[in-house]
């Protein structure tokens, strides 16, 4: 698959371009009858013979395109060899057109095109687009273009997974790209639509972010950009932490539609907010494909999760869980179990005293004040560890005496 250099390995045997052409046009040749064969070779054997006063094909790129194209022009699909010898012939044929052409955009299409339509197995497509990708120079914006038929076919055949594709490498490829803003946001909508539709959502939403994060707020694609990455955090059920969409530099663009409210509600409020929402927006989670009991659970979630924020290491009672949350004190372990399952908050329920201890919470949005209580929680956990070290410290030299013992003169705690 793809790679962040360009550094495909060459397959096929040291010569000149003359020699190479030769077996350029032998392979295309191969299947032919032996007449077919030498009137399709002649055309290259006549281009070949040197011309008087001419330059040699190494040292002039014009005469190298001229035969470049006559092999272009014969290919059908990527010929009948083995993979081996596609690959070669392959990786050859791009060497060249990298070589002779100032602008290959043309040349290496027509390359694209061949290896696209022949009549062979996903597999070896994927590794030919794959040598052409990593043949290009880094900035290349012929990159992305390549990169995109190769996500297309493996989307088609229900195989994305075989691309390994890591954010961090697109985000790498993105500064590399000598491409506009535009087609380095329709880069990430290509990958998240293929996300999508390979049911991965989850996978396809940081693709959503970043289209967001990239575009203006001049684009004429900055308001919807906005808009997908947020109903796709609202609908994904993994899916807390609503930072990322508040922090778009664009996200005022949405800011009078009713979802940025409900956004609002998900990082500030609770239930009693909720529900005002609901009463009169109900019709928007539908015109916008959100189900209302899958937000409401969110919402619920991310409200006992404030909850338990403000109680670090300490109880709280079922009671006061049930009324925050708005369930019965009958449903509270339940809830209190999900909310731990979705890794937002560590604890332990006591069904003896119907209270849970809370251990560790998650934050819905890390604010000044949230900065605060963590610097007071490390100075009071700092001072019970000065005590401790003091109460450790003394007993030590109560339990060894004024010089220690075995003659050793203990070192105190610092």
């Amino acid at each position: 698959m793809p790679t962040a250099k360009g550094d495909s390995i060459a397959l096929y045997s040291e010569g000149t371009f003359d020699e190479h052409i030769q077996e350029l046009a032998n392979y295309l040749a191969r299947n032919k009858t032996e007449e077919d064969r030498t009137l399709f070779i002649k055309p290259f054997v006549e281009a070949l013979i040197p011309r008087e006063d001419s330059t040699p094909f190494e040292e002039d790129p014009g005469r190298r395109r001229e035969v470049l194209e006559m092999v272009l022009e014969r290919m059908n699909g990527v010929g009948e060899g083995t993979e081996k010898e596609i690959e070669g012939f392959f990786n050859l044929l791009m060497a060249y057109t990298l070589d002779s052409y100032p602008d290959p955009a043309t040349p290496i299409g027509k390359l694209l095109n061949s290896i696209l339509t022949a009549q062979r197995p996903p597999s070896i497509k994927y590794r030919l687009l794959s040598n052409v990708f990593n043949a290009l120079p880094q900035a290349s914006p012929l990159r992305p273009k390549t990169f995109l038929l190769i996500l297309n076919l493996a989307s088609k055949n229900d195989e994305l997974d075989v691309l390994h594709l890591h954010k961090a490498e697109v985000d790498k490829w993105l500064e590399e790209w000598d491409i506009t803003v535009e087609e380095r946001a329709q880069f990430c909508k290509e990958i998240a639509d293929a996300l999508f539709k390979a049911s991965q959502p989850a996978k396809a939403y940081p693709y959503l972010i970043l289209r967001a994060q990239i575009l203006p707020s001049n684009s004429p694609n900055a308001n919807s950009s906005v808009m997908d990455a947020l109903i796709s955090g609202l609908r994904l059920s993994s899916i807390y932490n609503f930072e990322p969409i508040i922090g778009l530099q664009n996200i005022n663009l949405v800011r009078e539609h009713p979802l940025f409210k409900l956004l609002k509600i998900f990082l500030r409020s609770g239930m009693k907010e909720w529900q005002e929402w609901v009463a009169t927006n109900e019709a928007e989670l539908t015109s916008c494909g959100l189900d209302r009991t899958s937000v409401e659970k969110k919402i619920r979630l991310v409200t006992l999760t404030e909850l338990a924020t403000a109680n670090i290491g300490k109880t709280i009672t079922y009671a006061e869980i049930a009324s925050t949350i708005q369930v019965t004190e009958a449903e509270v372990e339940n809830w209190v179990i999900q909310a731990i399952r979705a890794k937002l908050i560590v604890g332990k329920l006591d069904q003896t005293t119907r209270t849970f201890a809370v251990v560790r919470s998650t934050t819905r949005q890390f604010t000044p004040g949230d900065w605060e209580a963590l610097d007071d929680r490390l100075e009071k956990w700092k001072a019970t560890l000065v005590d401790i070290l003091s109460v450790v410290s003394a007993a030590r030299k109560k339990a060894t005496g004024p010089t220690g013992a075995a003659g050793i003169t203990p070192v105190a705690a610092s």
